[in-house]
């Protein structure tokens, strides 16, 4: 493995999570995570591609923020715009990987794919320590995948032996080594978005989520209505259906001009854009979206709509386009 400033190289990005975790001394198969330095890693896999790292950080992803997701999209774009640079690879916890592998499709996936550049992310479930540790196998195989000539750039993950475009990726296991699925998308689906501006690290707009749920109640939209929350993402029942009791307040807070999209708490499926029963006639479906993806999807549709000199689009054109529906608003 050369890291010669003279050829084309890999860029290998670490972040930290349980490819880079350590055994505890608990017995009980505990560990942490974020403990191995990037380079520490790629000493114990051999690639023929000539290989650069940097430590941007080395965190559980459990606490993954959105200043670092600032961060990381810069960083990305700039290796991307390096001519020198093959390819990148993210090694990344899995507990948020679906969202960072959303936020860079978001963001760079256009520019990659123009560029036939592959942006790789990969993890593992064991830490690095582990017997059968499953992370240099992944890392390896991210490596050879972002190294490939020719094929479609854009964003992906690659966990096990099979690479999943970015959006797709769902994590559908808290603990198994093969956590990872791949969501079917329906057919006919296009995405049609361009590369969304990545927000400075303060400029994020709020956005949280709800769950809909037996015996829910509305008290938690009210708070966040009056602290000024700027979005919600409804993890709904089924295919994204709503409690009577939370309708009427999420209604309210999209009269005065909050954003609402619905999702479903079950994690897979696709959820269109108006329920039968009538309610939440204004929001938006999520489509193929977990609420998690969502939640970051309508954070960079909100902060682009808002942008001096910005198209004249709305958070839900932004957002239909990210989802692919039929029809833009």
């Amino acid at each position: 493995m050369s890291n010669s400033s003279n050829s084309p190289f890999i860029l290998v990005i670490g972040t930290g999570g349980t490819i880079a975790g350590l055994t505890t001394d608990s017995g009980n198969g505990g560990y942490q995570a974020g403990q191995v330095p990037i380079a520490t890693l790629l000493a114990q896999i051999e690639t023929k591609f000539s290989i650069k790292n940097i430590q941007l950080s080395n965190i559980d992803s459990c606490d993954m923020s959105e200043s670092l997701l600032s961060k990381l999209g810069l960083q990305v774009r700039a290796g991307l715009a390096d001519p020198k640079v093959m390819g990148i690879v993210i090694t990344h916890g899995t507990d948020t990987m679906e969202e960072t592998a959303t936020f860079l499709e978001l963001v760079c996936g256009g520019y990659s794919n123009n560029l036939g550049k592959k942006v790789v992310l990969t993890g593992s479930m064991l830490p690095s320590d582990h017997p059968e540790a499953d992370g240099p196998r992944n890392l390896s195989a991210a490596i050879e995948f972002a190294g490939e000539g020719g094929g479609p750039g854009g964003v992906w993950a690659v966990m096990g032996s099979k690479p999943v475009p970015g959006l797709r990726l769902i994590k559908g296991h808290s603990s198994r080594v093969d956590a990872f699925l791949e969501e079917t998308l329906p057919n006919g689906w296009t995405q049609v978005s361009n590369d969304l501006p990545i927000p400075p690290d303060n400029q994020w707009p709020w956005v949280e989520i709800i769950t809909s749920h037996s015996g829910a109640i509305p008290d938690t939209i009210r708070l966040l209505r009056d602290r000024g929350v700027q979005g919600i993402v409804l993890a709904g029942t089924g295919a994204g259906t709503v409690h009577e009791n939370l309708a009427p307040a999420l209604e309210q807070f999209m009269e005065a001009g909050g954003a609402v999209v619905r999702a479903s708490r079950i994690g897979r499926g696709y959820v269109g854009g108006t329920l039968a029963n009538g309610r939440l006639g204004m929001a938006l479906g999520a489509g193929f979206l977990t609420p998690a993806k969502a939640r970051i999807a309508l954070q960079l549709a909100l902060f682009a709509t808002a942008q001096p000199g910005a198209k004249t689009l709305s958070w839900q054109d932004y957002f239909a386009r990210i989802v692919g529906l039929s029809e833009v608003r």
